[in-house]
């Protein structure tokens, strides 16, 4: 995911910063501008120009997409938009998560790495309800009352049950055109969220039963 740091876009290129996921070394990073768009664009007129920067990191080239909005008086391409080249997908801990449930935020991460901010959200959504299903929560089309049931079945605290209505309510906006869009500074926090909630969900509980069962494997081979 490409974020724009400081001073935001449409702009000229070498006023904007970019960081991201490397689609090299899989870290988060800044991306420093190793290239400019050839002199004299204007002619052409492109709608789009690529844009080449190192990760700040491993030092491999990353490229870059930008939209063209306009040129200024000196010929340069004010740009917006920016898009990776080579596509990279954001890290995520499936460590005992139900594969049903993995599906969902598999194919969310896929709609994120290509920038479908919407589409991530109502993939979030449909996550929340393959999550309340696979802890024993009656299957409707109320998310609500699916995550109400969920926290009755399985004793959850009030900050997760309020994580998952968040995420809920997020991915009702990215389902229905009628209201507000998930931009990027939304998609961001909703995927802090998705992980919060998958940990505090499947992960934790899973390596505490883990950690049992290893124990109870060494104490019976010692008898």
């Amino acid at each position: 995911m490409l974020r724009v740091i400081g001073t935001q876009p449409p702009n000229l290129i070498p006023n904007l910063q970019l960081a991201g996921v490397c689609p090299h070394c899989a870290l988060g990073t800044r991306f420093n501008r190793a290239t400019i768009p050839i002199p004299n664009l204007r002619q052409d007129n492109p709608s789009d120009v690529i844009v080449g920067y190192a990760c700040d990191i491993c030092s491999k080239p990353v490229a870059i997409q930008w939209k063209v909005s306009k040129f200024d008086n000196g010929g340069q391409p004010i740009v917006f938009q920016p898009e990776m080249i080579l596509r990279v997908r954001e890290p995520f801990e499936f460590t005992h998560v139900p594969d049903t449930v993995k599906k969902e935020i598999e194919e969310g991460l896929n709609c994120l790495s290509l920038n479908a901010y919407n589409g991530f959200a109502a993939l979030c959504r449909r996550t929340i309800q393959a999550a309340c299903t696979a802890l024993g929560a009656e299957g409707t089309t109320k998310v609500q009352a699916q995550i109400k049931e969920m926290a009755e079945l399985t004793g959850l605290d009030e900050e997760t049950k309020s994580i998952a209505t968040e995420i809920m309510l997020a991915g009702h906006d990215g389902s229905h055109p009628h209201l507000p869009d998930v931009n990027i500074d939304r998609a961001v926090v909703l995927l802090s969220l998705l992980r919060d909630l998958a940990y505090q969900l499947f992960t934790r509980p899973g390596n505490i039963k883990e950690s049992a069962k290893l124990r109870k494997t060494a104490i019976d081979s010692t008898r």
